[in-house]
């Protein structure tokens, strides 16, 4: 069987004090899903207090207090839970409320959101600095790297890349894709596939006609949210309709977090796309 864990991370400060404390923290809040897995992989979940929306895994974290979406936080919502640490993310927020929880003593640590193993490996190690599990850290960094080698071992071994759509949602403002700079068109390169939606910038709308032309075998979408892209919603589009795609009916259905969290599960995240975009390769080491 082949290993399936992933983590990397990048800490970035963000004009907030990054605190260096060597002893566990007892109380915390994680305001991003992969910090909060982090935190789970680390074995210190029990020090957990809330979380963020987006932190739904693992299932003891979706039970615990929420303090909100990451990006739309309120300090007396995080503050109401008494935390000694707060860790989010640079696209966690707004700034003025992590000042506001760092001005009432809280010790907060902003990390990288950027979509890279790099950021992976930062997260974990910073993770797991500020709670003493250093060594935890180390062994969860190597598992994961051995799941991101069997994910690469698979793509070494591609002779014809396939041409892959990631669609974000799809809905009245028409079928939004990853594009070029996202955390899935990261993630579908580095699973050697061609994004054929690289010729836009960002999460955005692609035209019927642009999709027709990009002509992908195989669409990735969304799977676990409020609005769930069915198959048949998919298939019954006239311009996903005209696509290789359709003619085989080649879709996977992924979580959103699972994808494109960047936490330490990157590596089966790249090993579930690899299997799936080439299942004759699935046995290569």
């Amino acid at each position: 069987m082949k290993l399936r864990h992933a983590l990397t991370s990048v800490v970035m400060g963000v004009g907030l004090a990054v605190s260096s404390m060597s002893s566990a923290a007892e109380r915390i809040v994680s305001a991003d899903n992969a910090l909060t897995e982090i935190v789970y992989a680390l074995g210190a979940g029990d020090q957990v207090v809330g979380v963020d929306t987006t932190s739904r895994y693992p299932s003891e974290a979706a039970k615990l207090p929420q303090v909100g979406y990451k990006r739309a936080l309120a300090a007396e919502g995080v503050l109401s839970l008494s935390p000694t640490l707060l860790i989010a993310t640079e696209d966690s927020g707004p700034p003025v409320v992590l000042e506001q929880v760092k001005e009432a003593g809280v010790t907060v640590d902003v990390m990288s959101a950027a979509p890279t193993l790099a950021a992976v490996e930062e997260k974990i190690g910073r993770v797991a600095n500020l709670l003493g599990r250093t060594e935890q850290g180390e062994q969860l960094w190597t598992t994961v790297q051995a799941e991101v080698a069997d994910a690469k071992a698979r793509v070494a071994a591609v002779q014809e890349p396939l041409r892959v759509l990631f669609i974000l949602s799809y809905g009245d403002h028409g079928i939004v894709v990853g594009g070029a700079n996202t955390g899935a068109d990261q993630m579908l390169k580095m699973a050697g596939a061609v994004n054929v939606a690289s010729g836009i910038e960002g999460y955005k709308p692609m035209t019927p006609e642009a999709i027709i032309a990009a002509r992908p075998q195989q669409l990735v979408v969304m799977s676990g949210g409020r609005a769930e892209i069915t198959s048949e919603q998919l298939w019954a589009d006239p311009a996903l309709s005209l696509t290789p795609a359709a003619e085989s009916r080649r879709v996977l259905a992924i979580g959103g977090a699972y994808m494109l969290g960047y936490g330490p599960r990157i590596g089966q995240a790249l090993n579930t796309l690899t299997e799936a975009f080439y299942p004759e390769l699935a046995d290569t080491q």
